[in-house]
């Protein structure tokens, strides 16, 4: 059966710009996760509509359903009757029972699920494809001050690299369309916290999925507090007072020049006054300039903090169905999409959140603080 496309796509000159590599039957690039993972699925093709042909008939006859036993812990705050499913032990929390267009009304709720989101860094939320563009932002202004599509608005994007790998929601300027199909596959692969090459980080960002792939297209969380926790005692005394150079790519350059930012690699937690790892595959390159670290110091140092992320005693994983929604705690946590799903569709809207309070909105670590 022919994909359906949305007009917000197939009007967008970066989709089809992008599709190009579709019309030439050239399939998904072996250098990105979806495609590494297409050649699994399809040994031996090359030609991008046979290996399309073969996986979606690996997939023709899944069905939804639901099964096995779910733990939760029932709260009623206010009027609402919450269950709140824990998706991992440390980190993670899925919320049932719960309308985000009417029963934040209740400032009691609010308060609970930021209380919550704090405890837990992420939060979820299933059956919410009700909700207009308009609510989910008026749900994210609960929370924080909506930022650009990378957070503060002293740095938007604008190379031509970035301009041809957004999709903006018409009416909502500081909306981000995410969207993956057979055509044109896309996924934020790779742990990281958004935009750490701002000085500013964002505090976290809403995830909404409105077209969810029958398998696979999940998104992990890594915990960084337990990530900092996990360093040797000798690493930890090494690095604590240490910076890390944090780098953007070409798709982050605003007028020719690639941002980048200095950060502590010990961050203290502006909220609950905990330590977290500030340190990724993402954007960390080296230590900050004036550490005087020998190379092979500094380049096993920073092996170890990176092996920290993605553990799996450190992680949970969110399975996306339509509807669902994902609010992440960008202080506190990884995150990285999972490029498994090609050539099924994957459609998503985004929103990043800044801290109310400006004063919060630098990283910076005071080891003096009394953790929570």
């Amino acid at each position: 059966m022919p994909e359906k496309k949305t007009e917000e796509l197939t009007d967008s000159a970066t989709y089809r710009k992008h599709a190009e590599r579709a019309k030439a039957d050239k399939p998904p690039s072996r250098a990105s996760p979806i495609g590494t993972v297409a050649r699994s699925r399809a040994p031996g093709l090359v030609s991008r509509s046979e290996m399309q042909r073969h996986i979606l008939a690996q997939d023709e006859n899944l069905v939804p359903g639901h099964f096995g036993t779910v733990y939760y812990k029932p709260v009623t705050v206010g009027s609402v009757e919450l269950k709140l499913e824990p998706l991992q032990p440390s980190i993670g929390t899925l919320v049932h029972g719960i309308d985000l267009a009417t029963d934040l009304d209740d400032p009691k709720v609010v308060t609970f699920l930021r209380e919550l989101w704090l405890e837990r860094r992420v939060i979820m939320f299933r059956d919410q494809n009700h909700l207009t563009r308009a609510q989910m932002v008026q749900f994210a202004k609960h929370f924080g001050e909506i930022g650009a599509s990378h957070g503060e608005r002293e740095h938007i994007p604008n190379s031509p690299a970035a301009v041809s790998a957004q999709i903006e929601a018409p009416g909502f300027p500081d909306m981000l369309l995410l969207s993956s199909d057979a055509d044109v596959p896309h996924i934020a692969g790779g742990w990281h916290c958004d935009a750490t090459w701002q000085p500013r980080p964002p505090m976290g960002s809403v995830l909404l999925c409105r077209e969810a792939p029958p398998v696979g297209g999940d998104t992990c969380f890594c915990d960084c507090y337990s990530m900092w926790d996990g360093l040797s005692e000798a690493t930890r005394q090494r690095v604590e007072h240490l910076a890390a150079l944090h780098v953007g790519g070409v798709i982050h350059q605003m007028n020719g020049v690639t941002p980048q930012a200095v950060h502590p690699v010990a961050r203290t937690h502006p909220e609950t006054g905990r330590t977290t790892l500030y340190v990724q595959q993402g954007f960390v390159r080296r230590f900050a300039e004036g550490h005087d670290i020998p190379e092979d110091e500094e380049k096993a140092l920073l092996l170890e903090m990176k092996m920290q992320q993605g553990r799996p005693e450190n992680t949970c994983r969110f399975k996306w169905e339509d509807g669902s929604i994902a609010m992440w705690d960008n202080r506190a946590v990884l995150h990285s999409g999972s490029g498994d799903f090609w050539p099924h569709r994957r459609m998503m809207e985004r929103l990043t959140i800044l801290d109310f309070d400006e004063s919060r909105r630098t990283p910076y670590y005071s080891p003096g603080n009394t953790e929570v």
